[in-house]
């Protein structure tokens, strides 16, 4: 796991513990905590990356056809999408915990997919929040 994202969801925990602690606001589960901490680091990822992304302007001319209306073959199962997603969510964790949070935020934008990003929050919080109990740093 890498260590420097480790220190940082360590020290942000401790400092709203703090903060907390000085307003005496009731302080909440760690998990909470590391889940909200999560969420601010992933937040400020995407503030990161939102500028170099190039917004797509719909065009005026081009009727696209309503939902119900297209029919594929080529359409996937929902087991398959759920399966190609989940393989997908499996590799994002593994950047985010061997390299960094950002790049793994980063990497879930360019796929597009919701379902990714709102999943690498869960997982990620329940796997640094367990590395944090385990290595006894909360």
């Amino acid at each position: 796991m890498n260590q420097e994202e480790l220190n940082f969801i360590k020290n942000r925990v401790e400092i709203k513990k703090e903060q907390m602690s000085r307003e005496k606001i009731e302080i909440p589960e760690e998990k909470e905590l590391v889940v909200e901490t999560i969420e601010e680091r992933m937040e400020d990822s995407l503030k990161e990356t939102l500028p170099d992304i190039e917004m797509i302007q719909p065009r005026e001319d081009k009727k696209v056809p309503f939902p119900s209306s297209i029919h594929s073959q080529d359409q996937k199962s929902s087991e398959e999408i759920i399966e190609e997603a989940n393989i997908k969510l499996a590799e994002l964790i593994t950047i985010a915990i061997e390299e960094n949070i950002p790049r793994a935020v980063n990497m879930a934008l360019k796929s597009g997919n919701a379902y990714l990003i709102d999943k690498l929050r869960d997982s990620l919080a329940d796997k640094y929040y367990q590395e944090l109990k385990d290595k006894k740093l909360i």
